[in-house]
């Protein structure tokens, strides 16, 4: 399937589960788009117990470009997004949250990224922080403004540096086979992301268009269930940093051990004090964490079956700090196998 013939450029999916306070104003919102004669709208109700079917069916028939789903059993957010792209008939696609909110020309300000680098694959701007439900973007401009760093793979391996309002190339469902993962019920975007960039660039735009509202009494998926966000999170990051370093050459990875273990073997204090400085003089920029980089350090000594150094310096980290990823690898040095056991059972599906 290619939607590169359709007359939409774009199809924003909607995932919508108990928010009728917010979806009269998201669909508002995307009615106020520059672009919106070549957008198209699809919504997935995710088995809602709350009443907006009959608020997105006044839109219904008023627009023909808008698509709805209703699913009788709630799903994750990841298949709910996926069942959503399978129906679309954009060229690109964004996925757009319920309390989020865009600035006029955002989607195309992004469709424009996408059609001028054909060599990127996904496109995210920066955000206004709202406290305030269903707070517009001209409402906002004086919030505080969440800047995330410019692309790097190895930055975007330790945690997810893409908002909440990006647009990526829907060929890289239909043709390159690349879909959420629906196991993961928070961090499936991050992984989505790990996936994209192995073949395509991303490309970060220094520029303020959307809203990110951050609910006061933490009603944002993240902190649902704050355990199941964290252990997500680094087992996601886990298993792609893993196979990262398990894929570079001898060279690179020489190349790689070099270039981090000059801040491993610094006293960690020392890092930390390091680090803070930095992040102190350069607020938006972004910097390494230091447990990532001794992560990084004891994957590539296991790699070399160098179990003493994996020991020295994993030890190091842990005596100062927790860390799941790098008790995982330093349990490992106890098995004869190289196998490292995953954190939590999600990644499989490759």
């Amino acid at each position: 399937m290619s939607n590169e013939s359709s007359k939409y450029l774009i199809s924003a999916i909607i995932s919508t589960y108990n928010s009728e306070r917010f979806i009269r104003g998201k669909i508002e919102d995307l009615l106020q788009q520059t672009i919106f004669d070549k957008l198209e709208i699809v919504i997935v109700n995710s088995g809602s117990q709350q009443n907006e079917e009959e608020i997105i069916k006044e839109y219904i028939e008023k627009y023909p470009n808008i698509k709805y789903i209703r699913t009788e059993e709630r799903e994750t957010i990841y298949k709910a997004w996926n069942r959503g792209i399978k129906i679309s008939n954009g060229k690109y696609i964004t996925n757009t949250n319920t309390d989020d909110r865009l600035k006029e020309n955002a989607l195309e300000i992004l469709s424009t990224e996408l059609e001028k680098y054909p060599n990127v694959g996904v496109v995210y701007a920066d955000q206004y922080i709202t406290t305030m439900q269903n707070q517009g973007y001209r409402e906002a401009n004086n919030n505080k403004i969440y800047y995330f760093p410019h692309y790097k793979f190895i930055h975007l391996l330790d945690r997810c540096l893409i908002g909440s309002q990006p647009m990526w190339r829907a060929s890289i469902h239909f043709s390159d086979a690349i879909w959420f993962n629906e196991k993961f019920e928070v961090c499936g975007d991050h992984d989505f992301y790990i996936r994209v960039a192995e073949r395509y660039e991303l490309k970060h735009l220094e520029l303020v268009l959307g809203t990110f509202y951050k609910s006061p009494d933490r009603t944002n998926k993240e902190y649902q269930n704050v355990k199941k966000t964290y252990f997500e999170g680094f087992s996601n990051t886990f298993y792609h940093t893993q196979k990262f370093v398990n894929s570079l050459s001898q060279v690179e990875t020489k190349k790689f051990f070099n270039k981090n273990i000059f801040f491993v073997s610094m006293p960690l204090l020392w890092y930390k004090v390091y680090n803070k400085t930095r992040l102190s003089l350069f607020p938006n920029a972004h910097f390494q964490y230091p447990e990532y980089s001794f992560l990084l350090i004891v994957l590539i000594y296991k790699k070399w079956n160098d179990a003493e150094n994996v020991k020295k310096y994993a030890n190091k980290f842990l005596k100062w700090g927790k860390s799941v990823r790098i008790k995982r690898v330093l349990d490992s040095t106890k098995s004869k196998s190289d196998f490292i056991k995953p954190i939590l059972e999600l990644n499989d599906n490759e």
